[in-house]
């Protein structure tokens, strides 16, 4: 049985009875028209908050929407949530391999540079990132079909938090996660220079 498609179902059915449009049901629910439409559509699923508000905009209960897939859903997310967990472990792995190349890779770059080496170095870096490339694309799909906007929306969801909960006040969640792109730009810079300082020193 696909979970989603028959809540989707059924919220569509209790939508239509209720004679509202899919705009209507989303202002009630705070969301956007086309997170009615995923859901009607079985594309994705409404977190608790927002089956609450559904439940309530439609005269009905969450129960009702829910039917008997309460464990389903559990199961789903359950399942969900493991394989957000290999992939971030995966993607961290790869991106620690890939820093030790680069680090193995500057080293060649000193004295005469070996360039059956540098070659070599490349090729792992290329292969690594071709490795990362359908890792980070699951990871992606399952955070679309969860509504999980960003890294930090991922990371509450992998540890559990109920959605809309407000991250924790720590150095990770208010630092590290929301200034991801800025670490990478960051990274990239810096061993960009050091590239650039070992092979005009």
């Amino acid at each position: 049985m696909d979970v989603p498609k028959t809540i989707g179902a059924r919220i569509r059915a209790c939508r239509e009875q209720a004679g509202m449009t899919q705009s209507e049901l989303a202002s009630a629910a705070f969301v956007t028209r086309q997170s009615v439409g995923n859901w009607e559509s079985g594309k994705t699923l409404p977190d608790v908050q927002s089956l609450q508000l559904v439940a309530q905009a439609l005269g009905t209960t969450v129960d009702g929407l829910l039917g008997d897939e309460v464990p389903a859903i559990a199961r789903e997310t359950t399942e969900a949530r493991r394989q957000l967990t290999r992939c971030l472990a995966s993607l961290a792995v790869l991106f620690v391999f890939y820093l030790v190349v680069s680090v193995i890779d500057v080293s060649f770059l000193r004295g005469e540079p070996n360039y059956t080496a540098l070659l070599a170095c490349n090729g792992i870096r290329i292969t690594l990132a071709a490795f990362s490339i359908p890792v980070a694309k699951r990871m992606r799909e399952i955070a679309h079909g969860r509504e999980l906007g960003d890294a930090v929306e991922i990371m509450l969801f992998v540890e559990g938090y109920p959605a809309g909960k407000e991250p924790p006040n720590n150095i990770f969640y208010r630092t590290i996660l929301t200034n991801i792109p800025a670490l990478y730009t960051l990274f990239i810079v810096a061993l960009a220079a050091v590239y650039i300082a070992i092979v005009y020193a």
